[in-house]
């Protein structure tokens, strides 16, 4: 049990990244790995990540693979992430700009606000590099595969070992009352 991919956070916090950016683009990989790093500061902070989703140890670093699907082209949110993002070349681009932030709580802007700015100075394969180093990335990553990470290999990895328990209860929490307010209960 994990945290479900959350679509909406997905796009918001993608958005808001490539708003800080000239041009709203960005290298995919580098969108990808700060996602991923505001992920896991999330996670070490208060027990939860601000978008969720399925883990992937790959030769870059790890990364949300439904996101990469996303971007790729594919993913059963593709309509949803499509009428805001466009591929060029390697970048994703905000194309649309009438987005309105809504699922990000103040607190989870303010993360992504400060995760770009940490890294501000790094180039995309400096970010990558430093998503190399993390614990699950290290012990998950096969050559020549993307791995699954699991979600608990994350949680030890950022200190939470304690509070797997309780972190778990909460991703299963979560996922039942956003079943319930959807209609899919």
């Amino acid at each position: 049990m994990s945290f479900k991919l959350d679509i909406r956070k997905a796009i918001e916090a993608s958005a808001t990244l490539l708003r800080l950016t000239p041009h709203r683009r960005m290298d995919r990989k580098r969108l990808l790995a700060l996602l991923y790093l505001i992920d896991r500061e999330g996670l070490k902070r208060t027990g939860r990540p601000v978008v969720g989703g399925k883990l992937t140890a790959m030769k870059h670093g790890p990364i949300h693979g439904e996101v990469y699907d996303l971007i790729k082209g594919g993913g059963k949110d593709q309509a949803s992430w499509s009428s805001h993002f466009d591929n060029q070349d390697y970048r994703v681009h905000l194309s649309s700009d009438d987005l309105r932030v809504s699922a990000l709580s103040r607190y989870e802007i303010d993360l992504i606000n400060e995760i770009s700015t940490a890294y501000a100075g790094f180039g995309t394969w400096d970010v990558a590099d430093v998503t190399h180093a993390t614990g699950e990335y290290t012990k998950n990553f096969r050559s020549g595969t993307s791995t699954p990470i699991p979600f608990e290999d994350l949680v030890e990895a950022v200190g939470r070992k304690a509070d797997t328990s309780e972190i778990l209860k909460d991703a299963e929490q979560k996922e039942y009352f956003d079943r319930l307010f959807s209609g899919q209960a």
